[in-house]
């Protein structure tokens, strides 16, 4: 990995964990509950990053919002239960694998996002931080071609339904652009999607 990615994470992870003590210092007047997080989803949409055709004439296609989410954190919920602010680390990607090559995108999101919580439902609104999102493409006989792209960064809007005490389940919204620039070219690719999200507490 690159020394700007290592960079931009160690800026990333302290941001989050000034922004844990400040939220943990504005509760101590109070009583609050801290809960392990992990979150699970699946996404889609965004723009077209590589067509797949196969040799059953099928095709397939990798988009930059795709596809499956994982991740874990951290959420800090106030005594009241009327709000929660969740920090979690994730990784995001999508694949497509065929017989004469195949095609992925990963990213690492770092996340806060803040509800507004009520007896079973909540919304959220929160930043994403993309790190070292990477487009990549092996096709026999033509090697490895991979598109770095630069940290994205965007808005993220969510609604969670509580079933029993500690499963949250629900949809979100990111709005998320993935952009590289050099002295050759620049590329830009609209990464907003949709999703279906599950938090379990412990």
């Amino acid at each position: 990995m690159s020394r700007s990615f290592f960079n931009t994470a160690l800026m990333c992870c302290a941001f989050f964990v000034s922004f844990g003590a400040q939220a943990q210092e504005s509760l101590m007047d109070e009583d609050f509950t801290v809960h392990a997080v992990v979150t699970g989803g699946f996404t889609s949409g965004g723009d077209t990053l590589v067509e797949v055709e196969f040799d059953d004439g099928d095709d397939d296609e990798l988009k930059a919002g795709g596809a499956y989410f994982f991740g874990f954190g951290a959420e800090f919920e106030s005594a009241d239960r009327k709000m929660a602010v969740q920090l979690s680390a994730n990784y995001h990607f999508d694949s497509i694998d065929a017989e004469n090559g195949e095609a992925s995108f990963e990213r690492y999101p770092i996340e806060v996002i803040i509800f507004g919580q009520g007896e079973r439902n909540r919304f959220g609104v929160g930043l994403t931080a993309h790190l070292s999102p990477t487009a990549e493409l092996k096709m026999d006989g033509f090697g490895r071609d991979a598109i770095n792209f630069d940290t994205a960064f965007g808005l993220v809007l969510e609604y969670n339904y509580l079933i029993g005490s500690s499963l949250w389940v629900g949809a979100r919204y990111t709005m998320i652009d993935y952009k590289k620039q050099n002295a050759f070219n620049k590329v830009s690719v609209d990464g907003n999607h949709i999703g279906l999200m599950v938090h379990f507490r412990i």
